[in-house]
């Protein structure tokens, strides 16, 4: 996969954004933007699962667990997910809640109410609207498509706590602004936000 911070849609905001916002200049260097680590996410039903399987654990554990899954289903797609009995899906790891998501995603990319290939040519509000529809997916998950899958350049989730985190330490707050107050400070990187969250998230790292 490619770095999402090499994508031609993000390396000129984030080179503009170093040399030219008054925050982000005096936190970072310019060569700051080779160390961010992002990756640019497939949009598939796959990558869907896998959101739902990692939901609320670390890393290890999400792995462990998506491994299994592919073992159960192969190949790791709806017809084959939706043969599994609950009992099964829940002795490889998952919730019974996190069985009721992934049937959901499952039922909704084999009727075609939910077709992953086509969030690409929709607007950004539209995606937001698809993905929330689906059980076990709020705002920010479908914020994180829009930047990590579709690469849209102008993206910021106010409901993630490490942006929120970024900003306060990028402008030197007192406090950790909420999610409306960090979505009213985001504004001036309009046209720019996905690269601005990079830089945020990186900024909290530092």
């Amino acid at each position: 996969m490619s770095w999402l911070r090499n994508h031609p849609s993000i390396r000129p905001s984030l080179e503009h954004l170093v040399a030219e916002d008054r925050y982000f200049k005096k936190h970072f260097s310019a060569d700051a933007i080779e160390a961010i680590e992002h990756k640019h996410r497939p949009c598939s039903y796959e990558a869907f699962a896998r959101t739902i399987v990692g939901q609320q654990l670390s890393t290890k554990a999400a792995a462990t667990i998506w491994g299994r899954m592919q073992l159960l289903a192969d190949p790791f797609e709806p017809k084959a997910v939706l043969k599994l009995k609950d009992e099964v899906l829940r002795g490889a790891g998952l919730s019974g809640q996190k069985v009721v998501y992934l049937r959901g995603l499952s039922e909704a990319v084999q009727s075609k109410a939910f077709r992953p290939e086509k969030l690409k040519t929709m607007s950004d509000e539209d995606v937001i609207e698809a993905i929330t529809a689906l059980k076990g997916f709020g705002r920010w998950s479908a914020e994180m498509v829009l930047m990590f899958a579709l690469v849209r350049p102008d993206v910021f989730s106010g409901g993630d706590l490490g942006l929120r985190e970024g900003i306060k330490r990028v402008m030197k707050l007192k406090e950790r602004p909420t999610d409306k107050e960090s979505v009213k400070l985001a504004e001036r990187w309009k046209g720019h936000r996905t690269a601005a969250s990079l830089l945020l998230w990186h900024a909290c790292k530092s």
